[in-house]
């Protein structure tokens, strides 16, 4: 694949206008339960350079895109990992500015989607592992990291409540419901406990879920699906305690 060029001068617009080659190939459908992601999908994808992170291209669903106009959300396999979430762009910034926090460790990416905080990690010397529930946000991240020319692993499987030889798990926009920040925070405090280095990005969705963890930094990160940074949210780094 060739390496996509932005238009000069602005940050965040679409670049290439290649097809993305997420494996749709003659007609292929991937299934995600009851819902498929089909070649509509694919042909709306474009390469931006997001926000917070200049530095990185990244296939990403843009808002004019057809899709986000869809009746039934559903029928698109819901694509978490066609954006760039505000907790995974403050992430990936905060790795990017402090590289030797994951330098030569062993990272999970949890909850990757586009595996923004992933890419940015391997680009920083790290082993990467992206876990996703959702097989094509492993396929996305797998065709990022290619795009910034790094390399990381993937895995669908369950993570919470397993005990990893990792020694940092980074966590972007994981808490944006309170039945899955109850699921899921106890293990990640124990991860910590552990002695892994844990981190979070979120903006607060569920503020009362994160009251034990204290700022490390506070940056204005682009709102839920807008690349371009049209729209500013106020999103944290956080750590345990």
């Amino acid at each position: 694949m060739s390496t996509p060029v932005l238009p000069s001068g602005v940050e965040g617009a679409p670049g290439s206008v290649e097809k993305c080659p997420l494996d749709f190939a003659r007609g292929e459908r991937f299934s995600i339960g009851q819902h498929h992601v089909g070649q509509a999908l694919e042909a709306e994808l474009r390469v931006f350079a997001p926000f917070l992170c200049p530095e990185l291209r990244l296939w990403l669903l843009p808002p004019e895109a057809r899709s986000w106009h869809a009746t039934d959300p559903l029928a698109l396999g819901m694509p978490y990992w066609a954006f760039a979430w505000p907790g995974g762009q403050v992430l990936a910034r905060y790795v990017l500015d402090h590289p030797t926090l994951v330098k030569g460790k062993r990272v999970l990416d949890f909850g990757s989607g586009c595996a923004i905080e992933g890419v940015a990690a391997a680009k920083c010397g790290a082993s990467v592992l992206c876990a996703d529930l959702d097989p094509l946000a492993g396929v996305s991240a797998l065709h990022n990291a290619s795009l910034n020319e790094v390399a990381l692993e993937v895995t669908t499987a369950e993570l919470i409540g397993s005990s990893l030889e990792v020694d940092v798990i980074l966590a972007g926009d994981v808490c944006y419901e309170p039945e899955l920040a109850a699921r899921l925070l106890p293990w990640l405090r124990a991860q910590a406990r552990r002695g892994v280095q844990v981190l979070i990005g979120d903006p607060l969705r569920v503020p009362e879920a994160l009251e034990d963890t204290a700022r490390l930094a506070t940056l204005e990160a682009s709102f839920d699906g807008d690349p371009r940074g049209l729209t500013l949210w106020p999103t944290h780094v956080l750590a345990f305690r």
